[in-house]
């Protein structure tokens, strides 16, 4: 893959990371997942991208962090072995990133497509509480001898809480960016909450850290490290590179002159500090190891970086299941309302037509006309009482109108729901606008376009199954011809039993019309299951249809509409989606780099 693809696919999945992280900045109770998200990005930017990019492994980036008044000023002077960070007693004083040069660090390092996200470099000194989204560079002077080598010294904002929308994020993107962590805490503050989750928040990224732990009294130091590595080292979470071994370095309560002459009368515990620092900063393979721990921790802390669309997954997930709901009562509606009291009268037409064609033809009508007389009283009496005993038919609703109601029946119940869960969340809030903006009006447009299509082939292919009922027979006379034999053969069979029953005798006009009436029951009965097996398979057909023309389309149409239009849900869904993709696809890369 060309460089121009790399950097294109590196580009999209900060971008999507960030733009994760915005949608997730918008609910107030997400702020820890959000500054996860933030770190997360800050790896695509800042290690990943320049990597790919063929970026040398040095300098070495060290950030300084910890909670208000720990003492980072302090550490990162010894470090860079100059009194050159801005040391004042105000917590929450240092509001924005500051990078020390040691050795021959250039800042060759800053030019790398979307470094540091939004922090924008200032040109010229400035005070370490300029509360900007900025990061500055400062080149410490006389430091070629410094035993870190070509490192950046990064003095970083406090880590005091994670809703600090404005500052956390900018120490958030250097710990990003750096290959070692060098984590300070004082006596009195070594065990506040939001530091210590910071710390495991770190620790699982994989990057190393070394914890410094200050402003003891000397003979403190000893207990202090211990019950710091039982109560939080102990604990610390299991990174893509095992679990960690984290070195603890005690630097007591110093003197003035002591801060102020790192190299001086500091050295025993400036020393002690680069020790360490120098063991997890090896040029040959530190920025190799951050790089592939990088990736590992995109990979194994993914359903952490997704979860915060979790709720709103789980909300569309709702609206579906809401919608799908609503169109099941649509279709029972339709079914009970319409369907089940809908007699479909040319099948009526179609059953009296198939009566006729089984009465012999041409010359043979005389005999039927003769045997429709025998018949006669039944038939009055059957009507008479069927008439009687039968309640009238109630009129049948049209079909468009029982759809109508019922589709405005089903958004008035989705509009419902949507308000009764309005503070559930923003999609709620979200699909609440949709109504208010006339959500219901366009799924009725909706649902009238695909009602027209409906009734065009629905009243062709009902015309058409009446007529089948007949074609058959009538486009095949032998077959017609065997049915009009039988029924004649039954007919006859019929009154030769009744001469035989009644004998000469006056009972015999009784007895032939009664069997003759039987048998012609039994073809009307089995004429009339026929029948209405076809009725029952045009009301499954017109069902069907309606379910494929009106009912599919229109659900498809309100579970889109969320993600749809432009909509923050619509990049949600999309973005959710395509960062596993580009997790594997960047892994990838990095594989074949080192192979």
């Amino acid at each position: 893959m060309d460089a121009a693809a790399v950097r294109l696919e590196v580009s999209q999945l900060a971008d999507d990371l960030s733009w994760l992280e915005d949608h997730s900045r918008q609910q107030p109770d997400r702020a820890k997942a959000t500054s996860q998200l933030r770190l997360a990005a800050s790896l695509v930017r800042n290690v990943i991208g320049p990597s790919l990019d063929g970026q040398g492994k040095t300098p070495i980036h060290v950030a300084v962090v910890g909670g208000a008044g720990t003492g980072k000023s302090t550490v990162v002077n010894f470090l860079a072995g100059s009194a050159v960070a801005e040391a004042n007693p105000q917590a929450g004083y240092t509001r924005h990133p500051t990078a020390y040069l040691i050795g021959q660090s250039g800042s060759h390092w800053t030019g790398h497509l979307g470094f540091l996200g939004p922090l924008r470099r200032l040109d010229r000194p400035a005070p370490a509480n300029l509360d900007e989204d900025v990061f500055q560079v400062v080149k410490v002077p006389n430091s070629q001898s410094n035993p870190l080598g070509d490192a950046v010294i990064w003095d970083c904002p406090d880590m005091t809480t994670w809703a600090a929308s404005g500052y956390l994020s900018r120490l958030i993107e250097v710990s990003g960016l750096a290959d070692v962590i060098v984590y300070v805490a004082s006596d009195e503050r070594y065990n506040d909450e939001v530091p210590t989750q910071f710390l495991h928040l770190l620790a699982r990224t994989g990057k190393p850290v070394v914890v410094v732990l200050t402003k003891m009294l000397p003979s403190q130091a000893t207990a202090l490290v211990e019950h710091f590595g039982k109560e939080i080292l102990s604990r610390l979470p299991v990174g893509p590179g095992g679990q960690p071994t984290v070195p603890v370095i005690a630097i007591p309560a110093l003197k003035p002159e002591e801060l102020a002459d790192p190299t001086g009368k500091a050295a025993p515990h400036r020393i002690a500090l680069l020790n360490q620092v120098m063991v997890l900063a090896d040029p040959a393979n530190t920025r190799d190891r951050t790089v592939r721990n990088s990736i590992e921790y995109l990979r194994s802390s993914l359903p952490d970086l997704l979860g915060v669309a979790r709720q709103d997954l789980a909300a569309m997930d709702v609206w579906k299941a809401n919608v799908n709901h609503g169109m099941m009562e649509l279709e029972r509606r339709y079914q009970n309302d319409f369907l089940e009291g809908e007699g479909f009268k040319r099948f009526d037409e179609a059953r009296e037509r198939l009566l006729d064609l089984l009465e012999l033809p041409g010359p043979g009508k005389g005999i039927a006309v003769a045997l429709k007389t025998v018949r006669f009283p039944y038939r009055f009496v059957r009507n008479a009482v069927t008439k009687a005993v039968t309640r009238p038919m109630a009129l049948s609703r049209r079909e468009s109108d029982v759809l109508e109601e019922s589709t405005k029946a089903m958004l008035d119940q989705l509009q419902a729901d949507a308000l009764k869960r309005g503070e559930q969340g923003p999609f709620w809030k979200h699909v609440q606008t949709g109504f208010n903006a006339g959500l219901t009006d366009q799924a009725l447009d909706q649902y009238r376009a695909t009602l027209r299509e409906y009734q065009l082939q629905s009243t062709e292919e009902t015309e058409s199954a009446a007529r089948n009922v007949t074609a058959a027979l009538e486009q095949n006379p032998a077959s017609l011809a065997t049915l009009r034999v039988v029924k004649l053969f039954f007919d006859l069979s019929a009154i030769g039993l009744g001469i035989w029953a009644g004998g000469l005798n006056w009972p015999t006009l009784i007895y032939v019309p009664v069997f003759l009436s039987i048998t012609h029951q039994g073809a009307e009965l089995i004429v009339w299951q026929f029948v209405e097996g076809k009725r029952r398979a045009i009301r499954q057909h017109k069902l069907r249809t309606v379910r494929q023309v009106i009912i599919s389309p229109l659900t498809k149409w309100l579970d889109d509409w969320p993600v749809s239009g432009g909509s923050s849900y619509e990049k949600l869904q999309s973005t959710v989606l395509r960062i596993p993709v580009q997790i594997e696809k960047i892994r990838g890369m990095i594989v074949g780099n080192n192979s």
